[in-house]
């Protein structure tokens, strides 16, 4: 609390505020607005930013208008409603938040959902900027739900091709039998059931970025046609002319795909030719300055898409956050802010809105059963149990979003399923 116009300033200084609160009655003329509009002129031309909310006296209408006009978020008349100045207060400040958000990813050229407080994530960035200009195809590896398709649309934003079409394609939704039209097109009546002509992905992506998420998931037979389309920049649309295409190649995996290629289920000669560079994406339990940031970004945007007010986390809340191993990563956090959001209905988010409890982490799981004298291969399969039931009870035994959280496609989850006889 400031009494007077240098304390403001000394205490702005020493800390960032989102919101002031201005009483315009300051001494040494309380009962004149003139020392506090002057004050309030001040300070949102020091910090545009600044949510200034101002106190004015029954009665000074005009000298509220005055305030608005000079750059005031709202005012409030005496006496102060609490509940009404409560919510005020959080209004603002999750409008300071979201433009704050809005300003740092404009400076940095970033999506405005990609949070970098993190060593970890700046790493990222830096190597993002380094690969960026270069015309290589880059594989982005990484678990699921780290912000794989983020780190791609930040090389094309950054690349000579920013401007020109980035397109997207999950690999593993993609039909073995209609890969090929899927990413080269097929002309009407080239297969059964092609009963008009399809556009295909690389020609949608033409001059700019084709990004290939899951790249470890397509079949054998279309690798060897991706391959060749790389080397020579030509393909063919099922039923139709060769092409040449203009694409730069982005691709993302979960798997460890040289570990892939040791099986035979994935292409030596593909890997290298979609890996000339590789970003890694550390997961969320290895960044967790990012965690709390990441949170108030969810907050900020969900209660915008489901029309709710905006919570703020408790200190109890912030702690499970903290603690917790998120072993879906950043696609985990969203959602648990998303439930919280719902349940919290505005108020303060608390432990319990979460469904988690303080110091639950699914990292722990290996280390308890370290402690109770497990060997490693016993400690692996409690931790794959532990965290295959975790997930099934979050997404209330649905099998593809936990097999997505997990990172592991649904037929190696109903695999798991049933090697560790789990009901569901």
């Amino acid at each position: 609390m400031a009494t007077n116009k240098e304390e403001t300033f000394l205490q702005l200084r020493s800390k960032k505020f989102p919101v002031v609160l201005l009483d315009l009655g300051l001494p040494p003329y309380p009962e004149s607005p003139r020392v506090g509009l002057e004050l309030l002129k001040e300070l949102v031309v020091q910090d545009p930013l600044l949510k200034v909310i101002v106190i004015t006296a029954h009665g000074q209408k005009e000298v509220a208008q005055a305030a608005l006009s000079m750059g005031a978020y709202d005012f409030l008349v005496k006496p102060v409603d609490d509940e009404m100045l409560l919510s005020l207060l959080r209004r603002a400040a999750w409008r300071c938040s979201l433009e704050s958000a809005w300003l740092s990813a404009k400076r940095e050229e970033l999506p405005t959902s990609m949070v970098l407080e993190s060593e970890a994530m700046r790493r990222v960035a830096e190597e993002v900027r380094r690969v960026a200009p270069l015309e290589v195809n880059v594989l982005v590896e990484g678990e699921s739900g780290t912000g794989k398709e983020l780190v791609a649309q930040l090389i094309h934003s950054w690349s000579k091709r920013r401007g020109r079409p980035f397109v997207a394609v999950d690999c593993a939704a993609i039909p073995v039998n209609l890969g090929e039209a899927e990413l080269f097109g097929a002309e009407r009546g080239a297969y059964t059931g092609a009963v008009r002509r399809i556009e295909g992905k690389v020609a949608q992506a033409e001059g700019g970025t084709l990004f290939l998420d899951e790249i470890g998931e397509i079949s054998w037979e279309l690798q060897a046609k991706l391959l060749r389309f790389l080397e020579t920049k030509e393909y063919s649309p099922l039923g139709g002319k060769a092409k040449k295409g203009d694409v730069r190649i982005i691709a993302a995996t979960n798997r460890e795909l040289d570990q892939e290629v040791e099986r035979g289920k994935f292409r030596l000669d593909l890997f290298y030719r979609i890996g000339q560079m590789m970003v890694s994406v550390p997961p969320l339990r290895e960044r967790k300055e990012d965690i709390l940031p990441l949170a108030r970004h969810f907050i900020n945007t969900l209660s915008r898409e489901f029309n709710v007010p905006p919570s703020t986390l408790s200190k109890e809340a912030e702690k499970v956050l903290l603690t917790y191993g998120y072993p879906g990563n950043v696609r985990e956090l969203r959602n648990l802010i998303s439930r919280a959001l719902l349940l919290a209905n505005g108020g303060v988010i608390l432990p319990e809105h979460l469904g988690l409890r303080v110091g639950e982490s699914t990292e722990d799981v290996g280390i308890s059963a370290a402690k109770r004298g497990y060997d490693l291969p016993r400690a692996k399969r409690a931790l794959e149990e532990g965290w295959i039931r975790e997930a099934l009870r979050r997404h209330d035994g649905k099998i593809t979003p936990a097999a997505r959280d997990l990172g592991i496609p649904r037929t190696t989850l109903y695999d798991l399923i049933k090697k560790y006889a789990i009901s569901i």
